[in-house]
């Protein structure tokens, strides 16, 4: 074993050290073993930008059917149901589960299907409708900051960067604030077991708890939406129509719903997270951004590149192929590190920094290429946008309150994200 498969190994095994700052590991494999079997995860690692930009033009090569990974509500179903011991509640969710994961959606879809989805879907992701949120996503900010601004402290994640997402989210898929709550607990088990292999039984049984009471809580919505259509993007779903095409149906929605959970709230989550704590802890960078907020925007998309909330996804080899000199046999699994390319010294200047206004001719991968380019890309840009500027607008003297060392990291080699950040500052 090479030693950046050992580095790369710690990252899988989620040791502290290493999920806290996997960046010396990436830029490790990518000089010295850019495509490598991992026995962790039982996949190929491919870790510069070129190589994976190459998978990603190639969805009839390299199916999005294994996207999440072998830890994820599918594959966790599939094992229980292969477990004679496995208890007869969780077996019926189980079984319940891959019922409806038979209708691949979006993220984990293939051409064709993949493109009559993305046509039904587009007209609830369009970009005058994310613009026109943004008052809106600017009031729930304004409104979360309130909460706080008296006491002179806050802890950012759960009093700000959680909320904001959540709140948006919700109320565009319809549901009720009183159930807010409920929506992120719901959030938080389905991406327990992405990018983390350490679940314990109990994990397990909570995590088929929310998914079924997931599915129980949007059928009935669905249904109601068919009788009586809302102003929402569930209404959008449930109404789709284009041409000739199918409409959606009702697991099909289903599956889409925990899509946008899951990339609505624990991504913009951490994004915004991300680049408050890099503006805090770089005093150069707060007193430029905070002189012209018109810059949180380029900040937005340098977050999103250096310290990108989703650090990679699955893929599956359909076909005999070679990755960077690397033979990948038909049936095989890829890890793509979209952390990794997005630091590729190859394809950006000085990749390790924080540059605003970058010129580089490659686009960051944090939210893919191609096909399975993220549908709610505009929005995460947008509420991150929003949501940063409200903070600078509202709260001066923005500082750590504690130690940097103090920090921990979501235990996740997928999902990358701080779980507090305590903060101190003078309200305006």
């Amino acid at each position: 074993m090479t030693v950046a498969e050992s580095t790369f190994d710690e990252v899988f095994a989620l040791e502290p050290r290493a999920v806290r700052c996997p960046f010396g590991a990436y830029q490790q494999t990518r000089a010295e073993n850019p495509v490598f079997w991992s026995d962790r995860v039982q996949a190929f690692v491919v870790s510069r930008y070129e190589d994976i930009a190459e998978v990603l033009r190639a969805p009839e090569k390299y199916s999005s059917s294994v996207a999440s990974g072998p830890r994820s509500v599918t594959p966790l179903a599939a094992q229980l149901l292969e477990n004679p011991d496995t208890p007869a509640k969780l077996r019926a969710q189980a079984e319940r589960r891959m019922q409806i994961s038979k209708a691949t959606v979006l993220l984990f879809s293939d051409p064709p299907n993949h493109v009559r989805q993305r046509k039904l879907v587009n007209k609830g992701f369009t970009a005058r409708r994310i613009n026109g949120m943004e008052e809106e996503i600017r009031g729930v900010a304004r409104g979360l900051v309130d909460r706080f601004a008296a006491d002179g402290r806050v802890e950012l994640v759960s009093q700000f960067s959680i909320g904001l997402p959540m709140t948006v989210i919700a109320d565009l898929v319809g549901v009720p604030q009183d159930m807010h709550d409920t929506f992120k607990r719901w959030s938080d088990n389905f991406t327990a077991g992405t990018g983390n292999f350490g679940l314990t039984s109990d994990e397990v049984a909570d995590m088929f708890d929310s998914v079924d009471q997931f599915y129980d809580f949007f059928t009935e919505q669905v249904e109601a939406r068919r009788a009586e259509p809302r102003d929402d993007l569930l209404s959008d779903l449930v109404a789709a129509r284009i041409g000739g095409e199918e409409p959606l149906q009702v697991n099909e929605i289903l599956q889409m719903l925990v899509q946008f959970l899951v990339a609505g709230n624990e991504t913009t989550t951490n994004l915004v997270t991300s680049i408050v704590y890099r503006l805090v802890t770089d005093a150069a960078l707060m007193a430029k951004v905070r002189e012209d907020l018109s810059l949180v925007q380029p900040l937005v998309e340098e977050v999103l590149r250096v310290e990108s909330p989703v650090q990679g996804m699955f893929r599956r080899a359909t076909e005999d192929s070679v990755i960077g000199g690397v033979e990948i046999p038909e049936g095989s699994i890829l890890w793509l590190s979209y952390g990794s390319a997005n630091r590729d010294e190859s394809q950006f200047r000085d990749s390790e920094q924080i540059t605003l206004g970058r010129s580089d001719p490659q686009p960051h991968l944090a939210f893919g290429r191609g096909e399975h380019f993220c549908l709610g890309a505009g929005l995460a840009r947008l509420e991150a946008r929003v949501g940063v500027q409200t903070l600078l607008e509202r709260l001066d003297d923005i500082a750590l309150d504690g130690s940097d060392e103090d920090l921990a990291y979501l235990p996740n080699f997928m999902l990358r994200g701080i779980r507090k950040l305590p903060l101190t500052f003078t309200a305006r």
